[in-house]
């Protein structure tokens, strides 16, 4: 049993480049740049972006194999320009369904190994008879009144991470770390959000997805992914039955346990039918969701496909370094 934090290495004096490579289905898309390292990961700039296909799309539930994962990386790094300096480091994000989010309870002065045992426990547990070990890491979701602290925990099929480090092996670059396509989304979205949002009292964050064929509604509170709902069509939605999904989704939520205060509760949309015509316009005439949406500019760099660069970009910016 290993801890994600383990994968986050410090990186070597002077500039730095990195290709931060998000996977979703049968696409994946990534973003180049000169990285700096603080108490955080941060794009000092961003070079290039851009995306490609698998040849084969994973099936269900199967997991991403180290050589199609190996083959992303390379035509990545052989799309770079000549004169880019290759990268020496790669952030991963990938989707959310391999991984498992709970939290468990604890005293707040509870030492980390016994934290480690408990969640190993949980780990083993959520795996039932498949007796798949998970790559796992937590943070804390809240304090509770009693003293204790309750943990967000997430964990991630420990044979996911080992086909990523083989393929970063193979590929010539050095893994800074593994995230989910839906924790990374969301951050791309806030790192780029107004600073007056990032300082206002914002109790839950929603992230809406408006995709062709599928509808997500995603809650954060403090950072931590509090609750996920779906709707899906298959013969696709239209803006505006993509748009009356989402309310219903909000609606849903908000009904069931979201604070009463409109301004406690924000909502952020990505995805590809923000690309559509009339998509925001449509968005900004919902009484449901116009009243709690953020507008969000993109950053300078990301100007083209920027609701697909948002989940590279927010998978390495602001990613905790040791």
């Amino acid at each position: 049993m290993k801890l994600l934090r383990n994968w986050i290495f410090s990186l070597h004096a002077g500039a730095a480049h990195a290709l931060s490579i998000s996977f979703s289905g049968a696409r994946w898309r990534w973003v180049y740049g000169e990285i700096e390292r603080q108490s955080r990961l941060s794009f000092k700039s961003i070079r290039a972006s851009g995306g490609g296909n698998f040849e084969v799309a994973p099936q269900g539930d199967a997991l991403l194999d180290a050589q199609s994962l190996g083959k992303a990386m390379v035509d990545a790094i052989g799309a770079l320009p000549a004169a880019f300096v290759k990268p020496q480091f790669v952030v991963v994000s990938v989707p959310s369904k391999h991984a498992y989010l709970g939290e468990i309870g604890v005293a707040k002065d509870e030492r980390e190994n016994l934290i480690r045992f408990q969640i190993q426990e949980l780990m083993e547990a959520a795996a039932g008879e498949s007796e798949r070990e998970a790559a796992f890491d937590w943070q804390v979701k809240a304090e509770l009144s009693d003293g204790s602290v309750s943990l967000a925990v997430a964990g991630i099929d420990q044979k996911q991470v080992d086909e990523i480090l083989r393929a970063c092996q193979s590929s010539g670059v050095t893994c800074l770390g593994i995230t989910l396509d839906t924790v990374a989304a969301m951050n791309g979205y806030w790192q780029m959000a107004p600073a007056a949002w990032k300082s206002a009292d914002v109790r839950f964050l929603l992230h809406g997805e408006l995709s062709r064929h599928h509808v997500r509604l995603a809650v954060f509170s403090q950072g931590v992914l509090f609750n996920e709902s779906w709707e899906h069509s298959e013969d696709g939605f239209s803006v505006v039955q993509a748009v009356s999904a989402l309310e219903r989704l909000v609606s849903t939520w908000t009904r069931d346990g979201a604070p009463e205060e409109v301004a406690s509760v924000r909502l952020i949309l990505g995805g590809e039918l923000m690309y559509a015509k009339g998509c925001e316009s449509t968005v900004k005439r919902s009484q449901t969701l116009s009243p709690r949406l953020i507008d969000i500019s993109p950053r300078k760099e990301l100007q083209g496909r920027w609701h697909d660069d948002v989940v590279p970009f927010g998978a390495l910016e602001a990613m905790p370094c040791e």
